[in-house]
């Protein structure tokens, strides 16, 4: 599987300092890398801020941190199916791709649970006449 040519890593650097505003360059990425890249630009977009790990998957513990979770609520999660893992001899490993997933489908259930109670809310002030 081809890693980024050296040759793509100096367009894009070309491609930065050549231009103040959007950049547009094409790049040969392997499958790997191109799936990190859109992690990042994922997170960036659903989060505001990117955060690149050091490794791709996490014990249970680190990841049930990163979500911000007790380990057993994170077990729960990972035996109904709702977070992706992978099994490393007896031991659970969270991949990021599940985290970062996790995390976005946390926030989206959030906001359509925050826009239910509002129109709920809306509804009763105004008799469902607004």
């Amino acid at each position: 599987m081809p890693e980024i040519l050296p040759d793509d890593i100096q367009a894009l650097r070309d491609a930065l300092e050549n231009s103040p505003d959007d950049v547009t360059v094409t790049l040969s990425l392997s499958r790997k890398s191109a799936e990190k890249v859109l992690e990042l630009l994922e997170a960036e977009h659903s989060t505001g801020a990117v955060v690149v790990p050091l490794k791709d998957l996490f014990t249970t513990t680190e990841a049930a941190i990163m979500l911000g979770m007790s380990r057993p609520s994170l077990m729960k999660l990972i035996e109904s199916g709702t977070v992706e893992h992978v099994r490393v001899g007896s031991h659970h490993r969270i991949p990021m791709r599940a985290i970062v997933r996790y995390q976005r489908q946390r926030r989206l259930d959030h906001e359509e649970t925050a826009a239910a109670v509002e129109e709920f809310r809306s509804n009763i002030v105004f008799g469902g006449n607004e």
